[in-house]
């Protein structure tokens, strides 16, 4: 259902009516609300698609439109099931005051007693609207890897951070910090050295480093290297190696094709496929974990703290 100009009141109508018409709302899980851009709306929608699938939602998806329109705009979709599979979705065209001015607009329309999580692709600072995305949310999903600047986004996220903030760069490293720390088992000895070959580009990569840092002690250094990828989606990582202070030593290393070997003293080659996932898996990671993300806050303090330690030296 397509509202033209229209107003909040004649949206939650629409929706209304659409769910009269299917029986009635499904058990919801919780709000997302998605601010994105014209140009990511299909890649948005496939990715909200798939996640819906484990996580019946209410999609409020909003489009920064014209900016620089003097008065107020909003044009409306509104649909429940089709092409968004299970999700209710309500996606959002905003010109001039109605951007500037998202949680009033959006806060009518949640859906009661369920969390609300913010979701952006684009970097909400060139709109100016963080301050508006994080004041009804539970839960905050960035992707600074799709920012201008990706690590002085990190940074900023590091300096800025609040409880239920969390990035899609972060998830992209959960495959490798579970095979990492599973590697861990058996080693006895302390790390002394860490290495990482990277594109110092990558947030996903910042992460990493700052993560074996917090759970390692150790500061990795990071050796610029190019990386071949097959997803936009798998951490620009080469290689993770250690070496400790019996003098062992213990590689994860990825392929180009997605074949990632542990090399460690001793013990036979493992090798494990860490392909790229798609934004919607990556996403449905992410919303199973509606808590505080306690790991990445500690990663975060790590960041801040080392920027803080070479700006002082």
């Amino acid at each position: 259902m397509h509202l033209k100009d229209t107003t909040t009141g004649d949206i939650m109508k629409s929706l209304t009516k659409l769910l009269h018409e299917v029986g009635g709302a499904s058990g919801l899980a919780l709000n997302l609300v998605a601010l994105t851009t014209e140009d990511e709306r299909e890649e948005v929608e496939k990715a909200a698609s798939f996640a819906a699938q484990e996580h019946p939602y209410r999609l409020i998806m909003a489009i920064p439109r014209d900016l620089d329109a003097k008065e107020p705009r909003i044009d409306a979709e509104v649909t429940v099931g089709e092409r968004l599979g299970s999700a209710e979705a309500i996606i959002l065209r905003l010109d001039g005051p109605a951007a500037a001015h998202l949680s009033s607009i959006v806060l009518p329309m949640l859906a009661s007693d369920v969390p609300v999580v913010t979701w952006w692709l684009l970097d909400p600072v060139r709109y100016g609207l963080e301050q508006e995305l994080r004041s009804f949310a539970d839960r905050r999903i960035t992707y600074s890897a799709r920012a201008n600047d990706p690590v002085q986004s990190l940074h900023r996220r590091a300096e800025t951070y609040v409880s239920g903030d969390t990035d899609i760069c972060w998830t992209r490293i959960s495959l490798w910090r579970s095979l990492i720390a599973s590697a861990f088992d058996g080693v006895t000895h302390a790390v002394e050295k860490i290495t990482v070959k990277a594109d110092d580009d990558d947030p996903s990569a910042q992460l990493m480093a700052a993560w074996l840092h917090t759970r390692l002690g150790v500061a990795p250094e990071i050796v610029d290297t190019p990386v071949v990828r097959n997803s936009e989606h798998l951490p620009a990582i080469a290689s993770v190696a250690f070496t400790m202070a019996g003098g062992e030593t213990m590689e994860v290393e990825r392929k180009a094709d997605g074949t990632t070997v542990l090399r460690q003293a001793g013990l036979p080659k493992r090798r494990q496929t860490l392909q790229g996932r798609t934004l919607g898996q990556l996403l449905a990671e992410e919303l199973r974990h509606i808590d505080p993300d306690t790991a990445y806050r500690r990663v975060l303090e790590t960041i801040r703290e080392n920027a803080g330690e070479r700006a002082s030296a």
